[in-house]
């Protein structure tokens, strides 16, 4: 007896878009080159690669590249920042050379 067999779905699933890895992976290499000076930019790779891998669960090689990226671009970021506040608060007291407790009583005469 034989019977008779369907015929297979002729329609595929469209496949799924990687829009949001790649934005993530674009941002992440972005931030690596130099881009993180402006903080937005690993910021906005660390949002896409969380939203990509939440959404497309098909590209999560490429999410989580970006991710990686995006959060060592973030982390140069905020150290570059930490160096440079350092920097300027360094030259402003002149090195540890003196406090401002003692410029205030130099200048006031007290100390010659």
């Amino acid at each position: 007896m034989s019977y008779y067999q369907y015929p297979q779905n002729p329609y595929q699933r469209p496949p799924e878009s990687a829009g949001l890895s790649t934005a993530s992976l674009v941002l992440g290499i972005l931030s690596l080159l130099g881009f993180s000076a402006i903080i937005l930019v690993p910021l906005a790779g660390v949002i896409t690669g969380h939203l990509a891998y939440r959404r497309e669960p098909a590209s999560r090689g490429l999410c989580l590249a970006g991710l990686i990226t995006s959060w060592i671009g973030l982390a140069l970021a905020i150290l570059g920042y930490a160096l440079a506040i350092w920097f300027f608060w360094a030259m402003s007291t002149g090195f540890g050379y003196g406090s401002y407790y003692d410029d205030v009583i130099f200048s006031l005469g007290f100390l010659h």
